[in-house]
């Protein structure tokens, strides 16, 4: 791998880090700003799907590392150009939140494999997969696919003006 490779997957890592922070704040103040800011309105916040936007803001940045990796292996040409590097942003703020719901999906699938259920375990891993990215990807992209392309529009004029 390139140090450019490597550079670009940190970029996305950090900006999959901020997204997820972004969203989680939005969702935080959303729920009580609804509820308002009671005891009883924190506990319902605690047991609802808040585990997995939280799980997404730790698992999504590390996930986001090697996607932008990939994705600056795979989709850059060699001479730097931020016009590719901002599309290259947001296949890997996508490419990210589709990883990050396969592993998801995975993961939930597990207990139903593990029982013998095979054609069920794959059907939960299909389901949860599509559910979550389609959800997923309507509720955050308004949020990662500016920022996965200014990350990405920025990393590679910074890499373009270094090379001059």
């Amino acid at each position: 791998m390139s140090r450019r490779d490597v550079g670009a997957g940190l970029a996305a890592g950090g900006s999959s880090l901020l997204g997820a922070v972004l969203i989680n704040l939005w969702n935080f103040f959303q729920t009580f700003r609804a509820q308002g800011f009671d005891s009883a309105s924190i506990a319902e916040y605690s047991r609802g799907m808040s585990g997995i936007i939280f799980l997404g803001g730790i698992f999504a940045p590390i996930i986001a590392v090697f996607v932008g990796i990939v994705v600056w292996r795979v989709m850059m040409p060699d001479e730097p150009n931020p016009l590719y590097g901002a599309a290259a942003g947001v296949v890997s703020a996508f490419g990210t939140l589709f990883v990050f719901a396969a592993s998801i999906g995975f993961v939930f699938s597990l207990s139903r494999v593990s029982a013998g259920a095979l054609a069920g375990g794959i059907s939960e891993f299909l389901f949860l997969t599509v559910l979550i990215a389609v959800f997923g990807g309507a509720i955050t992209a308004p949020i990662i696919a500016p920022l996965g392309a200014l990350v990405g529009y920025v990393y590679e004029r910074y890499i373009t003006d270094d090379q001059r």
